[in-house]
């Protein structure tokens, strides 16, 4: 897997991981116990509480029962999946019949069905919000936000004392700051960023950026990716800290590609770009 660590806001996020279109894609943020999609097994997923699966395909769900075994199999407690209301019951029945094959008792592992527009807590301070995407079949990306508690403009400068005069008085001397911190896409035609403008603003975008050639456009509009001309369009556009790309084809080598991506996007990206494609053994 790759690791990167990226200045934001927050402070700095680490994302660890690996795609490769057809084969597995998983992202990995370790400081909020949070997997993006678990398309293959890995050790380093284990100890993370949070899966959210973005759709169906094997490259994206593989990991899965891997991840809920090995929990049970270290007495790690609970484990949560959010999935697409669509398939929800399906994933709880791969996991039921992966821990029957083992003859053991059932993974303790909750299965949490969302629609696009639903919001759920993570953890304190941390939010994510689900957004449907623009694949070929029904797939869900998620933003997390992150929200903090400031004074209200028009109380900063007060003492401590004033403060708590203010409140007393039944005065909302607080306001939540909502910050998008990071955006994961899945799979996805560039659609979506017509249907939900706020990714331009994301601190940390995650997208795939799936073929390269030109004569692989229309293939990709067929069956929902982005094509790195669809990249060059949206770039101008794009005042996020970070683009991080992903799910190369395996049309693709690793090392031409990439130089293919940066030769297109240099000097019209703001933006930080980094690459997440890997090549799984």
């Amino acid at each position: 897997m790759r690791q990167l660590r990226l200045d934001t806001s927050w402070g700095e996020l680490r994302l660890a991981g690996g795609s490769r279109a057809g084969e597995a894609s998983v992202l990995l943020l370790p400081q909020l116990r949070l997997a993006l999609d678990a398309g293959r097994p890995a050790r380093a997923l284990v100890p993370l509480h949070h899966v959210v699966i973005s759709h169906g395909h094997m490259d994206h769900v593989l990991g899965l029962p891997a991840w809920a075994s090995q929990r049970q199999l270290n007495g790690i407690p609970g484990g949560k999946v959010y999935a697409p209301a669509s398939l929800a019951a399906q994933i709880s029945e791969l996991l039921a019949t992966c821990a029957r094959l083992e003859g053991g008792k059932p993974y303790d592992v909750e299965v949490q069905a969302v629609a696009p527009g639903d919001v759920l807590p993570l953890r304190r301070g941390f939010f994510l919000r689900f957004l449907a995407t623009s694949h070929w079949v029904e797939t869900l990306g998620c933003c997390l936000e992150w929200v903090r508690l400031r004074l209200r403009p028009e109380f900063v400068g007060m003492g401590v004392e004033e403060l708590r005069a203010e409140r007393k008085a039944g005065k909302i001397i607080t306001e939540d700051v909502r910050t998008s911190l990071l955006a994961y896409l899945a799979d996805t035609g560039p659609e979506v960023f017509a249907e939900h403008p706020f990714l331009s603003e994301v601190e940390v975008l995650v997208v795939e950026c799936t073929f390269l050639r030109p004569t692989d456009r229309e293939r990709a509009r067929r069956f929902g990716h982005m094509h790195l001309d669809d990249l060059v369009e949206l770039a101008p556009k794009l005042a996020n800290r970070h683009l991080v790309l992903t799910h190369l084809s395996r049309r693709h080598r690793l090392g031409p590609g990439a130089r293919t991506i940066k030769n297109a996007l240099d000097g019209i990206l703001r933006p930080q770009l980094h690459l997440l494609n890997v090549e799984w053994d």
